[in-house]
């Protein structure tokens, strides 16, 4: 299989599609039930707000990659030093001023 592209997609997109799945009586399976369980423990907003929020941090944060704003979408940091591990994940350094930018965003 080759892959053509990517897309960054929030946990809670994931929770929608599993859950549609299992409501349409789609057997899921062992890691599937897994990927559920974990998103509906552990999502706070749905896709549509993740995404939305995503987009306001790589409005304000240009320098941010899709990937690192929809973790911090997803993840929602409250401290700048959570905000600099998510980002560390994803192979981003910013300023402090943009790390602010994003809390500010994020507080909404």
């Amino acid at each position: 299989m080759k892959v053509i592209s990517t897309t960054p997609t929030s946990v809670s997109r994931i929770k929608e599609v599993l859950e549609k799945r299992a409501e349409d009586g789609e057997e899921l399976g062992y890691e599937q039930q897994n990927a559920l369980e974990h998103a509906i423990e552990f999502t706070e907003l749905n896709a549509k707000k993740t995404t939305s929020l995503a987009s306001k941090l790589k409005k304000e944060v240009s320098s941010l990659t899709d990937e690192a704003a929809m973790k911090l979408a997803e993840i929602q940091p409250s401290a700048p030093e959570l905000v600099k591990s998510i980002l560390l994940y994803s192979k981003v350094e910013l300023p402090e001023e943009e790390i602010e930018k994003v809390l500010i965003t994020i507080k909404g």
